[in-house]
């Protein structure tokens, strides 16, 4: 694989990185429709970043299952890393409770990935 074809299976888990820091790095000015709004932005939003990183991973054989414990290893840990980051931003808070929701929808990406058919051509 070319390495111009491997940067761009990785562009968007970088891009989207990128997307969560400056988002995180806002303060919280808007309130919530729910009280529990921002699990449910958190699950939704690192099931999509879950997404990015299995087709970043995508430059590993179809076949390696290590592909999948990269991506959730990864998203863990830049999750936590946001989740810290956010203890330093006014009007935002670390919660272990939005890191769960993180880790719940990265793992529900990965899954899905897991055990979905996989594609003929890689």
């Amino acid at each position: 694989m070319s390495s111009y074809r491997r940067w761009m299976y990785r562009l968007p888990a970088v891009l989207f990185s990128v997307g969560i820091v400056v988002t995180s790095s806002q303060p919280a000015m808007v309130p919530q429709p729910f009280s529990f709004a921002d699990k449910v932005y958190h699950f939704f939003g690192y099931m999509l970043y879950g997404s990015t990183l299995i087709l970043a991973m995508r430059t590993m054989p179809i076949t390696d299952p290590r592909r999948f414990w990269w991506a959730v290893v990864i998203g863990l840990v830049f999750a936590a890393t946001d989740e810290l980051h956010q203890a330093f931003v006014p009007g935002r808070s670390a919660d272990v409770l939005d890191w769960c929701a993180d880790a719940l929808g990265i793992g529900l990406a990965v899954t899905i990935a897991a055990v979905r058919k996989p594609y003929a051509n890689s």
